[in-house]
C-alpha cells in the first residue's frame, strides 16, 4: 500500500508517513489509532475468501 494511502487511511493524514520519515514524533492518541488501524486492516485481509467461480 503506498504511504499516502496508508496515512489517509489510518490518520486521515496523507503525509502522516512522510512527516514520521522526517522525525515526525506521533502522540500517544495516534499510536493507538494506527496500530488499531493495523490490526483491523490485518483481520479484513484475513477475512477476506477469494470467489472460486
Amino acid at each position: 500500500m503506498p504511504a499516502t494511502k496508508f496515512g489517509r487511511l489510518a490518520t486521515h493524514d496523507p503525509r502522516f508517513v512522510f512527516d514520521l520519515r522526517n522525525g515526525r514524533m506521533p502522540r500517544p492518541r495516534m499510536e493507538h489509532r494506527v496500530e488499531h488501524f493495523m490490526n483491523d486492516y490485518q483481520e479484513s485481509l484475513h477475512d477476506f475468501q477469494p470467489s472460486t467461480s
